[in-house]
């Protein structure tokens, strides 16, 4: 009789032994007394409510406490000697939009690959992977500016993976992803631990992750960590009950309708021939893929966002018609994000609607409380968690007394009770009378909780009607990528056609082939110069030289110029005038008194010549914008200047919300007039700037720790050569002559 050999005990890869991590001026430790270890290539689970410190475990994990963010560490976290190194550790963030480094899907791939010194040559064939392994099916030129919250999820996952890892840290991977999507982040942690990676997943819809998971850390209350070594002990979630049918009655008319919507950014066309009813009492669910357009019609329903085509009626009447606070004190909003409704620094004031002292009312300890945020009243309601945030989001939505309630992912971010308490309140909104249209990706919802479905896929609405109906359909369910149970098919991403450090930039007009930063610096100086002119022919001349660079060099359209510059014309005209009407003329100089200005030609010269002048410095930064690309510019600082990349990259990332500030604006201005805070006209530029102000800090804050969790500390932040590029921004000998010959002809133009 034989024995069958001991298993071979397997390498330790984390230890965590009697960990608590205090945030700073926290009363209360976010984690306390936590002990476990995760060996080499196993999947450990991360689960517990909403708030209880589980993004704190991962992040004290992966060294980004206390390194990026302050606080007190106490026990013992040991790592294996091979996640010591920077970039051995890929997280993914539980907000995959506030990680993004660059513009571009693939500069943010490649900037963790640029931190582990990866050739250039083979960072191409790991983007494609690492796209085709999440379902991405994006060209490697696309901007994620306009992608979905559930793209952008993906391309965060993606980005970890390139990095090929040995420790991959996800929380809450799956939380803005359609069901296909979502199958995909499934397969890649079974892949990831298939081929000896250690995997850490924090999710609250856990059930599938259970046959992959070889252990599961729950935490409670109070940070305090509980060990499951079998994950099938783990209890599932009981499937939801079904509510009672909507409370309609035959013919009623429909409180918020729809009709004949369509909608397009710019060219791209995001959906067409929309037709959409609610009645009171109902539930209708919009389902779909991500980028199916799902948010963006519910800010259409909302009145929030003019379509291109068709109107929306409340009661009857158009939206488009009716006041702002009308329409707001009838129709109550929650977006995806929550951060943008939030209009004040405590979570207590948030609550009330106005600042409170330091004592909290009973009423509002009640709500809070309510809504699983006790204890929460005088934290920033920036700095709670993300299910947190969604909580009282809709904490303080339901304060309203609207008639239509619109919410965006009602159940994103919440553990089981937390989930169950939304959707009852919303349940209970319906037995009112109220009408619920909610957007989600999740089919067990729908199922239980709506009364009608409609399905957005290729365009338009490809099914409106009974959640059963859709749920029998398989072939729906397939084409609108909203089947779990199908076949597992492989998707790949459609390749632009880049080549390993080639850039469009690098093709088209001449500046546009220039060296950015030699190009920055000329203009610079012939801007310089250009100030120093005092004769109108020199400016003449000059501005030959301003005109030779936009158009014949520049490829720059005239009037697209001139449609960007205009609003400029007010500020010369005041110029003009200013000089005009007060300048210091010589003695002699005929004068003509009017009022108490001296109006004289001289002056009027004197101010055309300081417009020629300062308009000419104007234009000259209009070309180097238009002709450069920002990501050139910075990089290039690092790889042809050797600037330290923490600085050009740094000031690349930080510099980021420039790019966002439409976008963002333009959702403030929507949350604001949701809570009927919008303000006179005159003063919402005062009223926005605190916020879009904080914003930037707190996205600036977030992007340095994004950016030290793949690897962007030590020598690949301070040295320009311990990093490789993914971009060829090469310094070339005819680029400094053609700077140096373009600054001596602008000084040759003040002497001609």
């Amino acid at each position: 009789m034989t024995t069958a050999s001991p298993e071979v005990k397997k390498a330790v890869a984390i230890e965590v032994r009697d960990l608590a991590v205090t945030y700073e001026e926290a009363a209360e430790p976010a984690l306390a007394g936590v002990s476990f270890s995760i060996s080499k290539g196993e999947c450990l689970l991360l689960i517990g409510p909403s708030g209880c410190g589980k993004s704190t475990l991962a992040m004290a994990i992966a060294g980004i406490i206390p390194r990026s963010i302050e606080a007190r560490v106490e026990g013992e976290i040991r790592l294996a000697r091979e996640l010591q190194a920077p970039g051995k550790i890929g997280y993914v963030f539980q907000d995959p939009d506030l990680q993004f480094c660059m513009h571009r899907v693939d500069d943010e791939i490649a900037f963790g690959l640029e931190n582990l010194r990866l050739p250039r040559d083979d960072m191409k064939p790991r983007m494609r992977s690492a796209l085709e392994a999440v379902g991405l099916d994006v060209g490697l030129e696309a901007r994620h500016t306009v992608f979905s919250g559930g793209m952008k999820q993906k391309l965060a996952v993606a980005s970890a993976l390139a990095m090929d890892a040995d420790l991959v840290i996800l929380d809450e991977p799956t939380a803005n992803l359609d069901p296909d999507s979502r199958r995909h982040v499934y397969d890649v942690i079974r892949r990831l631990k298939e081929a000896g990676k250690t995997v850490l997943v924090i999710e609250h819809r856990y059930e599938l992750l259970l046959d992959v998971a070889d252990a599961v850390v729950e935490l409670g209350p109070g940070g305090r960590a509980t060990v499951h070594r079998r994950p099938e002990e783990i209890t599932r979630r009981a499937p939801r009950p079904r509510r009672r049918g909507a409370t309609v009655r035959a013919g009623e008319a429909p409180v918020l309708e729809a009709r004949g919507l369509a909608l397009a950014y710019g060219h791209r066309e995001v959906w067409r021939n929309v037709d959409v009813a609610v009645r009171p009492g109902e539930w209708l669910a919009i389902v779909g893929a991500n980028g199916a357009g799902k948010s963006s019609l519910l800010e259409v329903l909302a009145g929030l966002r003019r379509p291109t085509q068709g109107e929306v009626r409340f009661r009857g009447e158009r939206l488009d018609r009716m006041s702002a606070k009308a329409r707001h004190g009838r129709i109550a909003y929650a977006f995806q994000n929550p951060e943008y409704q939030f209009l004040y620094e405590r979570v207590a004031d948030e609550m009330a609607g106005r600042v409170l002292g330091d004592e909290v009312p009973d009423e509002i300890e009640r709500e809070l409380k309510a809504f699983g945020l006790a204890g929460c009243a005088h934290q920033s309601p920036f700095g709670i968690s993300q299910g947190q945030k969604r909580r009282l989001a809709m904490a303080v939505m339901m304060r309203q007394g609207a008639d239509v309630w619109l919410v965006d992912e009602p159940t994103y971010g919440q553990d089981e009770a937390s989930e169950r308490m939304i959707l009852d309140r919303l349940d209970a909104l319906c037995e009112e009378g109220k009408a619920v249209i909610a957007v989600t990706h999740d089919l067990d919802l729908v199922a239980a909780h709506a009364d009608r479905v409609v399905v957005l896929a290729e365009g338009e609405v490809a099914y409106d009607g009974s959640p059963d109906g859709l749920l029998r359909d398989r072939e729906l369910l397939r084409r609108a990528r909203l089947d779990e149970t199908a076949p597992l098919e492989r998707r790949h991403s459609r390749d632009a056609g880049l080549e390993p450090g080639r850039k469009p930039s690098l093709v088209g007009s001449p500046l546009r082939r220039w060296h950015p930063d030699v190009k920055a610096t000329a203009l610079l100086c012939v801007a310089a110069i250009a100030l120093c002119a005092r004769t109108f022919r020199a400016e003449g001349w000059l501005w030959a030289l301003v005109g030779v660079l936009a158009f014949a060099m520049g490829w720059l359209s005239p009037w697209k110029l001139i449609r960007r510059l205009s609003p400029l014309l007010l500020i010369y005209a005041v110029y003009l005038w200013t000089f005009a009407a007060n300048a210091a003329v010589p003695p002699g100089t005929p004068v003509a008194h009017w009022l108490w200005f001296r109006l004289s030609w001289y002056g009027v010269w004197q101010g055309l010549l300081v417009v020629l002048r300062t308009s000419a410095t104007v234009v000259l930064a209009y070309v180097l914008v238009a002709t450069t690309d920002g990501t050139d510019f910075m990089v290039g600082l690092s790889e042809s200047f050797h600037l330290p990349p923490k600085l050009s990259y740094g000031a690349m990332a930080g510099t980021g919300f420039l790019g966002r500030f439409t976008r963002d604006l333009e959702i403030f201005r929507m949350a604001r007039r949701v809570r009927g805070r919008e303000g006179w006209w005159l003063l919402r530029p005062v009223r926005y700037a605190l916020p879009l102000l904080a914003q930037s800090i707190r996205v600036s804050e977030r992007l340095a720790i994004a950016m030290e969790a793949r690897g962007f500390f030590g020598p690949p932040a301070e040295r320009w050569n311990a990093r490789t590029y993914w971009r060829v921004i090469r310094l070339k000998a005819a680029d400094v002559i053609a700077g140096m010959v373009l600054v001596a002809l602008a000084l040759a133009c003040l002497f001609i």
